[in-house]
């Protein structure tokens, strides 16, 4: 007994250095760990917290009607909490141009090229002339002078020599950062290869790709978005190497409307790998389709960087943003949907659209980064690859993932749309309907949200009727906890009822992190509580309250630790 009190102790104390969680704070509302139960049977309508309502159709002009839904679905959405006063920053905002770009390349109707000139290198202060996409160039002309800057093993890193103000060369804000940019392409390129493949069409010069680093002059102010980067295929052709065109302001530097002054060149490396797919994809596939091609580019983000996508992501998708209202631990139980919004009215990721207005463009890249973590949570990231190289030899995206995983791209898009509203543990009906974090997650980079997807809430339809288009889907609250389709509703839309909490929740009794298993890391934290050195959810506390008084005690910690190691 000594001995076991002495090592729950030792290892208290070295949590003590290494925090599970911050002291003071509460951690955020896990996934859904209880008994969820999907009603996926007609008999006796569906019943559910919520009912997601899926055309499974994939082809996106195949639209299906609700019928008139009125008197059947709640109107009532549970209303965030009011934002809390803050700081208030003009932080800026991506805006992605890509799939634009790819649209009016693509009406040029060029040969892919694979001609290749004379071999060359470059060596760092060495200069050659590129001719950048002429509605972005910071100067009159198209066609100016670049330097090199940094030489990596796969890359090279170009700024403008001219010293005009608005093109912000890259080694004004700070000489060390493209040595840096360098250094951080060279660390990923091996990684984006064996999840996305190899580009080999561009592959002109010495093998290595173009970085080029200026202000791509959008007309950016202070609280609007901006254009970080993009690639354009058309530069293979007038250019003669593979470009990335990545920017510098505000993307490295900038001046916030209060003055202050920002220089980060961190905050352009999801960028570097969101355009390095795109090229990947055009040498892969020739160009896959619009959703496609953002889906593996939003991949390559968070496969790179965990959290980068997705943490910004859901914040676009619930029209609710954490940062503004200081709550990243406490998210909000639901969120209404925005009626002015397609994507929140049935519209399908298949069909891309650019001229949807800007937050609704948002949602749909936020749709299809979420997409995109779904298929690593069931699949793991080497599956983009192997669509990729299905496609690229004439599959549609439905053939291909039916041939890639063994499974119908209609059922595994169904259990996609069930997963943004179940959300639940991998350990909870299998892991079907939830999401996984990629490896690396930090949560101290993410304002110590230890599960990212712990933010991702149901987002309600409200409104009578809706028409929903093949692939998409949309969440209603049945009337009563039981959803009818009403006698207009069309034949082929398909109906699953979401219970969170169908019973008690099945956690084990000191399972006090609610992972689905008694460990020594449960003792350690009801410990720690116990010692007024960490908060714990009024479930944990119950979850870790052995001897039933209420509270958690040092007795209770060490009931859970001979638990852990099987000691009755």
């Amino acid at each position: 007994m000594k001995k076991i009190l002495c090592f729950l102790l030792s290892a208290a104390m070295l949590l003590m250095v290494t925090p599970i969680w911050a002291a003071g704070t509460t951690p955020e509302r896990a996934v859904n760990n209880g008994n969820v139960v999907i009603d996926s049977d007609p008999e006796g309508g569906y019943e559910g917290d919520y009912v997601v309502i899926y055309n499974p159709n994939t082809s996106a002009s195949s639209t299906l009607s609700t019928g008139n839904m009125s008197g059947r679905i709640s109107t009532q959405v549970g209303s965030a909490a009011a934002p809390k006063a803050g700081e208030v920053t003009d932080r800026p905002y991506v805006i992605d141009v890509d799939s634009r770009l790819d649209e009016e390349f693509r009406a040029q109707q060029l040969p892919k090229t694979e001609t290749a000139p004379e071999k060359v290198s470059y060596n760092v202060g060495d200069t050659r002339n590129f001719t950048v996409y002429s509605a972005y160039s910071p100067l009159s002309s198209s066609t100016f002078q670049f330097k090199v800057l940094a030489k990596g093993a796969h890359c090279y890193i170009w700024t403008p020599t001219s010293t005009n103000a608005n093109v912000y060369p890259l080694d004004s804000i700070d000489p060390s950062f493209a040595q840096i940019c360098a250094d951080e392409f060279d660390s990923k390129f091996d990684l984006m290869q064996t999840s996305f493949g190899n580009h080999t069409n561009g592959s002109q010069g010495d093998g290595r790709l173009h970085m080029l680093y200026y202000n791509i002059d959008d007309g950016w102010q202070p609280g609007e978005g901006y254009v970080a980067g993009f690639f354009y295929a058309y530069d293979l052709y007038t250019n003669n190497v593979p470009i990335l065109n990545i920017d510098t302001y505000p993307g490295v530097h900038y001046v916030s409307s209060s003055g202050t002054v920002y220089n980060d060149v961190t905050d352009t490396f999801n960028t570097m790998v969101h355009e390095y797919q795109h090229l990947i994809n055009y040498s892969v596939t020739g160009g896959s389709d619009t959703w496609i091609n953002e889906c593996m580019s939003a991949a390559a983000e968070e496969i790179c960087y965990p959290g980068s996508s997705v943490v910004a992501r859901i914040q676009s998708w619930i029209n609710y943003f954490y940062s503004e209202n200081d709550d990243w631990l406490d998210p909000p139980a639901e969120h209404p949907y925005v009626s002015s919004w397609n994507l929140h009215k049935g519209y399908s990721m298949y069909n891309w659209s650019n001229s949807l207005a800007m937050n609704d463009l948002l949602a749909l890249y936020a749709q299809v980064s979420l997409f995109a973590q779904y298929i690593y949570t069931q699949y793991g990231n080497t599956t983009f690859r192997q669509l990729l190289t299905k496609i690229a030899s004439g599959s549609s995206f439905p053939s291909a993932f039916q041939s890639v995983t063994g499974q119908s791209a209609s059922e595994f898009v169904g259990n996609f749309r069930v997963a943004l509203t179940a959300n639940t543990a991998p350990n909870v009906l299998g892991g079907i309907y939830g999401f996984v974090t990629q490896p690396g997650y930090d949560p101290s980079q993410y304002y110590n949200v230890q599960n990212p997807y712990s933010l991702l809430t149901p987002v309600v339809f409200t409104g009578n009727t809706c028409s929903i288009a093949g692939g998409g889907a949309i969440c209603v609250k049945p009337v009563g906890g039981v959803y009818v389709p009403p006698s207009g509703a069309a034949s082929g839309l398909k109906y699953f009822g979401v219970t969170l909490n169908g019973g008690d929740p099945s956690y084990l009794p000191g399972d006090v992190d609610m992972n689905g298993v008694v460990e020594a890391t449960d003792a350690l934290l009801a410990l720690r509580y116990s010692m007024e050195m960490i908060a714990l959810t009024p479930l944990q506390i119950e979850i870790g309250d052995m001897d039933n008084d209420g509270d958690i005690s040092a007795a209770d910690a060490l009931v859970i630790l001979r638990m852990s190691m099987g000691i009755n």
